[in-house]
Parts: structure tokens; C-alpha cells; sequence
């Protein structure tokens, strides 16, 4: 019950709550209490609007302050965190100082083992997507803005509705390459086998503007100009689609409910979609063949965690950055699409469903609705400031569920 009311005061900011409580106060004032007993009711409601607002403020303050502690302390690993020892993976259930080592519970067997043997989550890779659903690129350093990664999903191709056109419907997106200088996004070179590269010079103003649907949102796009369009249609064998670029001035905010504050571009929901390298090697050991990190699309790569080990983390730091778990991804058949072809493959679809069914169903793992028809690879993150992370980049959990 502490745990859902916290998460609920956590939605609020303290103006937001003023706001919402002020607005309350002036209902009761104009429908329901009596004139003569307005003022009486007024100065009782305020000061239970400032008692109010005072312990959530109290609670905010005490939990960032619980977090920079967390950030601080000398062991990298809070009880009931996942961990890689030499002997296996393990869950952590204390910590001696005094030792520097942690007793861990393998297998059910409580062992301790020093700090100094227990694998450090790292970076291991990062993507950026620019054009949603067209092929990723693979860099060494991230700079993480309001909206995610830099220039992920900044471009979209939409149909003659201006409604988002992905690889669900058309898998030979993925053989669409964009190059962009990460350092100065001024040009979109589009690439693809075949095709004559073209360079794009970005349009951020004086452009036709287009409002387009983007997975459930209403969203405000400049089109990128009608060579970009030819280009895109003739790949696509699609006359009617055009590529259109995010409207800076823009504010796509995200679910209130579960990421208030944030903002995300053209992504389906969230900024950023980070996943445990473990967790592709599951898979792959279940599926029995290789698959690549690439059909499921993630922003951040950890490697050096068990399996899932992301499913547990609610905050942790990288590059000195904090994030927070949102939420974990439901999929849907974009994993079938081989990124190397741009061609579903059925009996892939058909095994990583059947490998997700069995293992990562929202029932079995109790997550969002519960049901057993959802399934879930990677978790949904953001990040509260802005900065740079990089491949290498060690990962600090602060706490977990």
C-alpha cells in the first residue's frame, strides 16, 4: 500500500497538486457549500491544502535524497538485485563494509562472495533508430536529450492518411540505412541496396507542416521536401509516402500516468528502450538458432546482468545520469523481421512467440494487464537529466523492486 501511494504522490509535481487541489476548493465553493459558511470552509480546506502539499513535499525531498544516498554508497548493489558471481548468477541479500563482499543466494544456496568477483553491468552497445522503423546505427557515445537519444526517431514516413507507416506493414524499411552526423544533424543521407544515396538537408522551418498519427498520438511534422518523398516511394514502391521530420517546438508528452514530465518523439511511447544482453542469449538459447539485438529495437544494450535483470531495476545511474524503469515493452511482430533481409520470417515469428508465450507472458510475470496474450522483451526508461552515456559506460543500480 506505502509502495502505491508513493508512486501515486510521485505523479504529482507540487504545482500540479496545488492546482488540482485549488480547483476542488472552488467547486465546493460555488456548488455545494452553503455562503455563509464559505469562509470557515475555505480556511479549513487551506490549511489541509497546506498540510497536504507539505508532506508531499517532505516525501519528494526524502525520496531524491534517499537516491543521492544510494548514489553514494560503496557497494554497487542493493538487496534483491540480480548479479553475476563466478559461481552463477545470484540474487544479492546483503552487504558487509567491513568485508566488501556481499552474501549472495545461488540457486538457494547463500554464499559470500567478495565485491571484487561479482561482474559489473556495462554498456555494451547503443543504437539510434532516426527514422522510425528504418535500419539502426550503432554508436560509441549517446547524447541523451528531453526527447531520448539524439536524433532517435526524428524522421517518420508517412502514408497519404499522414498516418505512421512501420515495418508491421511494410518490412523493407528495415534496409533502409540513414546516415547522420550525431555532431551536427544538419543533412539525412538516405541509403539503401540499389538505391542512389541521397542527401537530405534537413527542414526545421519554412517547410509544410503536417500533422500526422503517430502510434496513438496526434503529432505536428515538417515535411522533408518532395526528393526525400520520391526517394522513400520508389524504395517503398509506395507513390503516396513522404518523410516528414519532428516539429521542434513540439511538446509529445508522454502517458502522464507513468512517465509525467517526459517527452518522446516519434518512439510508440517512450524515450528509450533498454534491454540485458543475457536476455537476446535466453532467447537464442531457447530458439536454438542466432537472432540479433537488432529485431527487438532496443536504445541501450547492458551486458554483465542475468537475464531479465532489467525487469528489477527501478533506478540506477549510467555515465552518472540517473534513469528510471517505466515500464516493460510489450512486443509485437517486428521481432519476425529479419533486419539483415527486410523479409518476415514465419517460422522465426513463430518460435520467438512461442519462446515469449512461455517465458515472458504479462500473466506469468504479473506485469500491466496480466494477460497471457502480451509478451515482453526490454524495458521502457527515462532519464531525468541531460548528458552523454557511452559503450563502456559502468551501471549502478539505486534500487529495485
Amino acid at each position: 500500500m506505502v509502495e502505491v501511494l508513493q508512486d501515486f504522490i510521485l505523479q504529482w509535481t507540487p504545482s500540479a497538486l496545488v492546482e488540482w487541489i485549488h480547483q476542488r476548493l472552488d467547486y465546493l465553493m460555488v456548488n455545494i457549500i452553503p455562503t455563509e459558511y464559505s469562509v470557515a470552509a475555505f480556511l479549513l480546506l487551506s490549511l489541509t491544502l497546506s498540510f497536504a502539499v507539505a508532506k508531499s513535499l517532505k516525501f519528494l525531498s526524502s525520496r531524491s535524497a534517499r537516491l543521492d544516498a544510494e548514489s553514494r554508497r560503496s557497494n554497487a548493489f542493493p538487496v534483491s538485485c540480480p548479479i553475476v558471481t563466478p559461481h552463477g548468477n545470484g540474487i544479492v541479500q546483503s552487504y558487509n563494509v567491513k568485508r566488501d563482499a556481499y552474501s549472495v543466494d545461488i540457486q538457494g544456496v547463500v554464499a559470500e562472495i567478495p565485491a571484487s568477483d561479482i561482474t559489473t553491468p556495462r554498456v555494451h552497445d547503443l543504437l539510434v533508430y532516426p527514422i522510425k522503423s528504418c535500419g539502426g546505427v550503432h554508436v560509441d557515445n549517446a547524447q541523451i536529450l528531453k526527447r531520448g537519444l539524439a536524433c532517435d526517431r526524428q524522421w517518420l514516413v508517412i502514408d497519404a492518411k499522414n498516418e505512421a507507416v512501420t515495418l508491421k506493414t511494410h518490412p523493407k524499411m528495415a534496409l533502409i540505412h540513414p546516415i547522420v552526423d550525431f555532431d551536427k544533424p544538419d543533412v539525412l543521407t538516405l541509403t539503401a541496396q540499389g538505391m542512389a544515396p541521397l542527401v537530405v538537408p534537413v527542414v526545421k522551418s519554412g517547410g509544410v507542416e503536417r500533422t500526422v498519427r503517430c502510434f496513438k498520438d496526434i503529432v505536428q511534422s515538417i515535411d522533408q521536401g518532395d526528393a526525400a518523398a520520391t526517394w522513400i516511394a520508389t524504395f517503398l514502391d509506395e507513390p503516396a509516402f513522404r518523410l516528414v521530420r519532428f516539429k521542434d517546438s513540439y511538446h509529445r508528452e508522454c502517458d502522464p500516468n507513468v512517465a509525467p514530465g517526459h517527452e518522446t518523439a516519434f518512439a510508440n511511447e517512450l524515450p528509450i528502450l533498454l534491454s540485458a544482453a543475457a536476455s537476446l542469449e535466453s532467447i537464442q538459447t531457447e530458439l536454438k538458432r542466432p537472432i540479433t539485438i537488432e529485431r527487438f529495437r532496443p536504445n541501450i544494450v547492458v551486458s554483465g546482468c542475468p537475464a531479465w535483470a532489467d525487469d528489477t531495476w527501478r533506478d540506477f545511474e549510467i555515465g552518472g545520469l540517473r534513469f528510471r524503469n517505466v515500464k516493460p515493452c510489450p512486443r509485437c511482430i517486428k521481432p519476425s523481421i529479419d533486419p539483415a533481409t527486410g523479409i518476415k520470417d514465419d517460422e522465426t515469428l513463430s518460435n520467438i512467440q512461442e519462446v515469449l508465450k512461455a517465458q515472458r507472458n504479462g500473466q506469468r510475470l504479473g506485469f500491466l494487464g496480466k494477460s497471457a496474450h502480451q509478451k515482453f522483451f526490454g524495458t521502457y526508461v527515462v532519464c531525468d537529466t541531460m548528458g552523454s552515456v557511452s559503450v563502456g559506460d559502468p551501471v549502478k543500480v539505486l534500487t529495485v523492486f
